[in-house]
């Protein structure tokens, strides 16, 4: 940057307070992306669509009213006049206080939302400042500073001819997408004339950060070791799938082919599987552990609970009781022991938790983590990095974005159940009275249908709904066939509890959160989650998987401790699709609530939207890998 500028910029009125809020150089300013636009430019009353947010300038023509409408809502209205001869009627709710300022010739700006049938506007904002309207004002949000002064200061250092900017993108890449250059773009993020000028700008910028993204992908690709093709045994894979009393699905079967390739590539490859609670995806990855099993490898699988774990342990010993399978936690007896086994290659699957990701393998060739976004970076990069040529499969019942998927998981191949393995129907799911739960539990104990019911906490000082203040609930209420689970109990007890429940077709299961992954009860048909606005959506949906594993009608029933409108539940009540959930949960929340915020730091990119803009990624990540094994063959 021009050290005359550089001395310009100290010099400023800004400078200190720049300083504060951490923008310590002209660099630094030029490059720092608006929070957001205000758009005021105006509108062609002509070209405008009905219920468009729109922009006028106009004459007051007609004194301003309050009346009532249907509803008997005050509302206030009054006449403008926008050319020689269109006259807008205004409507304004809530802001009588305006009545004594909007005279007759008077000319005002305003912004609402337009009704091309009545030829009305809904007002939002109105103004009687006209000298900034008809523009694009970015807001900056820094502490102690207008955004006025930023865009003077900044559009006084644009207008200097010494200003130079150098150019980061490749001619070939700025042709390729049809971007504008890094000055012109850096002049439009502030002082932006129109909305397409504006959005070529956040164009070029949303490339240049999936440039980078691209770049750092395939260096990590670069840096990958040589794998032996995997020589799996297919006659052996044919006899083991006999064992399994079910026909898998066509979507099973392709995500199954899938892995099978990805085991005969000559480097380590990482694929996530995704599904919806109940989709199948564990008797895929079943089927990818038996074939580098009979490639005489090891099998490592991964769940961030015991209870999950010890399932897995049961569903896959029960399938293949002939295969050497151990099951191994941080409570397990004689753990070093078991460990050293390991170690010599006395088990052929080795099934557990977190603990595993210490354990030293003889030659590992497949790393299996359920419900990855459970565990934290540390634990999944420590697994991978001691058994660097073993293929990795990811699987969650928590739908993460592609875009995300890819920028949190690196070199990543996906995968999507979305054909579930029978028939169904959708959950209930609705808000339900505290009063009526009694009766529900004693209906469906008359049926012989099982029901759980969720609490937040488990104390009675830490939430209104917890395992205390209703288990004494229940047993006031005289319910029978009552079983209490939490993780203050023991592993030994957590296990019994578990079986006693399953046993018992009348039974009632009050949980926490410990059963939100890895509970499969088919006769279960009801869940009542209390304190459900405690829970985040993605949580919820987890929860309201525990049910809906059979052929009858099952129900999620919510029953918030606030009763005030909560727009987690509204959707959750509306919609049954995972991925619409997660995408939600994603503009919403942000991805620390997919990927966990620490490891979410570096997910924090300017322009790219990790929930919308998965096109561009992988149109750049497929058009760089291209060029790049191009430059290597010339």
């Amino acid at each position: 940057m021009n050290s005359n500028l550089n001395q310009m910029f100290v010099k400023s009125n800004l400078y200190p307070k720049l300083v504060q809020n951490d923008i310590n150089t002209l660099k630094e300013l030029i490059f720092y992306k608006p929070k957001k636009y205000q758009n005021f430019l105006l509108s062609n009353i002509n070209q405008v669509m009905d219920k468009e947010i729109i922009n006028v300038i106009g004459k007051i023509v007609s004194e301003p009213l309050v009346s009532k409408d249907d509803s008997d809502k005050k509302r206030l209205h009054f006449q403008i006049l926008i050319h020689d001869d269109v006259v807008l009627d205004v409507v304004l709710f809530n802001k009588f206080y305006l009545t004594n300022f909007l005279k007759i010739n008077k000319n005002v700006f305003i912004k609402g939302k337009y009704n091309l049938y009545n030829k009305s506007i809904t007002a939002s904002l109105i103004s009687f400042d006209l000298k900034n309207k008809n523009k694009i004002k970015p807001v900056y949000g820094i502490k102690n500073i207008t955004d006025r002064s930023i865009t003077t200061f900044l559009k006084s250092i644009f207008n200097k001819p010494q200003l130079k900017i150098k150019e980061n993108l490749s001619p070939l890449f700025l042709k390729t997408y049809n971007l504008i250059d890094r000055k012109e773009a850096l002049m439009n993020l502030h002082l932006p004339k129109s909305q397409q000028l504006l959005h070529k700008t956040l164009k070029r910028f949303k490339h240049e950060e999936a440039l980078n993204i691209a770049q750092k992908l395939f260096e990590e690709k670069k840096k990958l070791p040589f794998k032996k093709p995997l020589n799996y045994d297919n006659h052996y894979i044919k006899t083991m799938m006999q064992k399994i009393p079910f026909s898998l699905t066509d979507n099973q079967k392709q995500i199954v082919k899938d892995i099978y390739s990805d085991l005969k590539q000559n480097y380590p490859t990482k694929r996530l599987i995704q599904g919806d609670v109940g989709s199948g995806k564990t008797i895929t990855v079943f089927l990818a552990a038996i074939a580098v099993i009979s490639a005489k490898k090891q099998v490592l699988m991964m769940a961030p609970t015991e209870i999950l774990a010890k399932q897995h342990y049961l569903n896959f010993t029960k399938l293949f009781p002939e295969i050497k399978t151990i099951f191994i936690t941080s409570k397990s007896k004689k753990k070093k022991t078991l460990q050293k086994a390991i170690a010599k290659n006395e088990y052929q699957m080795v099934i557990g938790t977190h603990l595993l990701a210490n354990t030293a393998f003889n030659d590992l060739g497949l790393i299996i983590i359920d419900e990855t976004h459970k565990f934290g970076t540390d634990v999944k990069d420590k697994t991978s990095f001691q058994n660097l040529q073993a293929d990795v499969l990811y699987l969650t019942a928590t739908p993460i974005p592609k875009t995300l998927a890819v920028m949190y998981f690196g070199l990543l191949k996906t995968s999507l159940l979305t054909e579930p393995p029978y028939a169904k129907k959708s959950i209930i799911t609705a808000r339900f009275p505290f009063e009526e739960m009694v009766p529900l539990l004693r209906e469906n104990q008359a049926k012989n249908e099982q029901t759980y019911i969720v609490v937040p906490a488990i104390k009675q000082n830490a939430k209104k709904f917890n395992i205390e203040t209703i288990t004494s609930f229940l047993e006031e209420e005289q319910i029978q066939h009552l079983y209490v689970l939490h993780g203050k109990k023991n592993n030994q007890e957590q296990e019994e509890i578990m079986a006693d429940f399953v046993k018992n077709p009348q039974g009632i299961l009050l949980a926490t959160t410990i059963i939100e992954v890895g509970i499969d009860v088919p006769n279960a048909t009801t869940i009542v989650i209390l304190g459900a606005d405690h829970f985040g959506l993605s949580q919820l949906h987890q929860l309201r998987g525990r049910v809906g594993r059979n052929e009858k009608q099952n129900y999620c029933f919510l029953v918030p401790e606030n009763p005030a409108d909560n727009q987690r539940l509204n959707i959750l009540e509306q919609e049954s699709n995972g991925f619409k959930l997660s995408e939600f949960d994603l503009k919403n929340r942000g991805p620390g609530d997919f990927v966990g915020k620490k490891q979410s730091g570096y997910l924090k990119y300017h322009f790219l939207n990790v929930a919308t803009d998965f096109k561009i990624i992988s149109q750049v990540q497929k058009d760089f890998e291209n060029l790049e094994n191009k430059k290597r063959l010339l």
